[in-house]
């Protein structure tokens, strides 16, 4: 599992991405767990999401046209793979 606390800008690019559902690859997030709580007064989106859905989450962050969406993108790989991206 891949494990995130997430605020504000990442919160909001993780659930657009989560949100989408089932996409046109026929992939979605059925194993990995996203749970909104409040913590000392901010929203957070706890995440845990299941290594076969990573990449998922990765391409879908991508793909969303966000600067944000892609920064956030390229720290998981970074986090996760070690690997910097171009």
């Amino acid at each position: 599992m891949f494990d995130m606390s997430l605020t504000f800008d990442d919160f909001d690019a993780v659930e657009r991405a989560v949100n989408q559902g089932i996409d046109s690859r026929l992939e979605g997030f059925t194993r990995s767990s996203f749970e909104v709580e409040n913590v000392m007064g901010v929203w957070r989106l706890q995440c845990q999401v299941h290594e076969y859905e990573l990449q998922i989450l990765i391409r879908r962050l991508l793909e969303d046209g966000d600067l944000h969406s892609e920064l956030l993108a390229d720290d998981i790989v970074y986090i996760q793979y070690g690997v910097e991206t171009v």
